[in-house]
Formats: structure tokens, C-alpha cells, sequence
């Protein structure tokens, strides 16, 4: 099954690391789509009284300077993902004008195109950052956000397979058939389940039934059984036990629900300070949020 990604793309050069990444983590190029992803800014408002031949030409010239970086920042995507073995054919993009903002330009093409995953490089995470401010008022992380994220920093090319942090939710499920449905052609990556034990209650989830559910999970989508590790971690904190397994192992990916059961630990990682705190302490690494 094809697997297609929308990935966002900016004049900043970090936002790269999203093409970066994806270039070098998947061996495997066949059956992948790309969808390079700009949106140009809205140019100043004019009101009637401000409108003149040289305030229309002012602003017309803008938006012509803003498509040409877009189109620079689309290239420059597609120059990295040809380098790491993608064909043009696998490449499409999309540069438009903004109709809302940023992040929700980004989420309506993300639900439009139903593509697998969105990536961001290391920009993305100002995006994100906006998105929780909109949400206040517009309440798109529950009704728009349905897709999986992909956060990316700066990628250490000598790391290796994925650590996917379950709790029993079912937003923990779906990241675990996400990571399955993205690495069954990828037998270079490994799967580690990590489930970390707080001694606080998990309301009746225990470890090895969690475990067993999340590893039928990555086996029916075609992971070969010594492909996938268990691990059971006992910690105060789950950010910190999460973070010593990631560098420890090595990881290339941590793979984290939205939300989680209990004290809810995943939802604060994702959508409080704690979850920008695991992003941005987890270097050389790729963090992947499930809906």
C-alpha cells in the first residue's frame, strides 16, 4: 500500500529536517509519495482609502517575492530527497496562497489530501506552538488535528529503529498501527514497546496485556515477530524514563498517542510544557505523534 506524506517546507533551512529525515530513515523508496508543502503569506491588507496604483503594485510585487521563495523552499526539498534516492516521479508539490493561517492552511491539506503523516523539520515546532494558541478559541487540536505528526530535529544519521511508548489508550494503539503500517517494508528498523511503570494506577491495564495487544498490532501489519522488543521500565518519571531509554538505545524515533489513560502522562507530554521539553531535550531524534 502506498504510503503518502505531506511534508512542510519553509525558506528556513531547518525546516529541511523533516525531508532530511525521511530521505535517510526509509531504505525502502518504492511505494512512497511526497508532497513538498508551501503556503505564502498573506500580503498587508488595504483598505479603500489606501488603495493607489503604487500601494496595488507594492503588494502585488510582494506576493511575486513570496512565490519565488516558496518555489526555492520547494526545490530545496526536492535537491534532498532526490540525494537520498527519490525519483521526481515520487515527488509532487503544492505552494499556495495562504487562506487562513499557517497551521491551518497545513491541517486543512492534511485532512484533504489524507496523507499518512504530516512532517515538520525543526520550524514545525513554532507551527505547533501557534496551533495550541488557535486552539483556545477554534478548538482544532481535538477536531482538526486527525493525523499523525512527525517532529524533526536535526537527524543523527547513526541512529537506528523505534521506540513506541504505550499506555493502553487507544490513541497508544494507533500509533503503535501507525509505526506498523510505516515500517512493514523497513526491516532495518526495529520496534521497541516501552510501557513505563510509575507504581501509580493504570486503571486496570496491566503491562502484558498492553504489550501482547500492541505486538498483534505491529504483526498483522506484517513485522516480522523478531523485529519487535517489549520493555518494561519502572520510573518516576515517564518523560525522564523515556528520555535515558531514547539515548541509551539509540533510538531514530520515539513514538508517543496524543493522550494517554490514568494520570493522562501523554497528554501532557503533548500538550502541555512537558511535551516541548521532551521535543526539545531528545536530540538527533524524530518524535511521532498519533491523533
Amino acid at each position: 500500500m502506498e504510503k503518502h506524506l505531506l511534508v512542510a517546507v519553509s525558506e528556513d533551512k531547518r525546516a529541511l529536517y523533516g525531508a532530511r529525515f525521511v530521505g535517510h530513515f526509509f531504505k525502502n523508496k518504492e511505494g512512497m509519495k511526497i508532497t513538498l508543502f508551501y503556503t505564502t503569506p498573506k500580503p498587508p491588507q488595504l483598505w479603500e482609502n489606501e488603495r493607489s496604483h503604487e500601494t496595488v503594485a507594492q503588494q502585488q510585487e510582494q506576493a511575486r517575492q513570496s512565490e519565488k521563495k516558496g518555489r526555492r523552499a520547494i526545490e530545496a526539498g526536492r535537491s534532498e530527497l532526490r540525494a537520498h534516492g527519490f525519483k521526481d516521479e515520487q515527488l509532487d508539490s503544492k505552494l499556495l496562497a495562504r487562506r487562513y493561517s499557517k497551521v491551518m492552511d497545513i491541517v486543512q491539506e492534511a485532512h484533504m489530501g489524507l496523507y499518512d503523516a504530516v512532517v515538520m523539520g525543526r520550524r514545525g515546532l513554532s507551527w505547533i506552538e501557534e496551533a495550541f494558541e488557535e486552539s483556545v478559541t477554534k478548538g482544532i487540536l481535538e477536531q482538526e488535528f486527525a493525523f499523525p505528526i512527525w517532529m524533526c530535529r536535526q537527524h543523527d544519521l547513526e541512529r537506528r529503529n523505534v521506540l513506541v511508548c504505550v499506555d493502553g489508550s487507544d490513541q497508544s494503539y494507533r500509533i503503535v498501527d501507525h509505526v506498523g503500517f510505516m515500517l512493514q517494508d523497513e526491516p532495518d528498523h526495529e520496534v521497541t514497546l516501552l510501557m513505563v511503570d510509575t507504581g501509580k494506577s493504570a486503571e486496570g491495564k496491566d503491562p502484558e496485556t498492553v504489550l501482547a495487544k500492541s505486538r498483534e498490532t505491529l504483526l498483522a501489519n506484517g513485522l516480522s515477530p523478531e523485529r519487535v522488543r517489549d520493555l518494561v521500565l519502572e520510573g518516576n518519571s515517564v518523560i525522564k524514563t523515556i528520555k535515558k531509554e531514547a539515548e541509551e538505545g539509540r533510538y531514530a524515533v520515539v513514538a508517543v498517542g496524543r493522550t494517554g489513560t490514568g494520570q493522562g502522562f501523554l497528554q501532557k507530554i503533548f500538550m502541555g510544557s512537558v511535551s516541548w521539553g521532551l521535543f526539545r531535550e531528545l536530540e538527533g531524534l524524530t518524535l511521532w505523534v498519533s491523533r
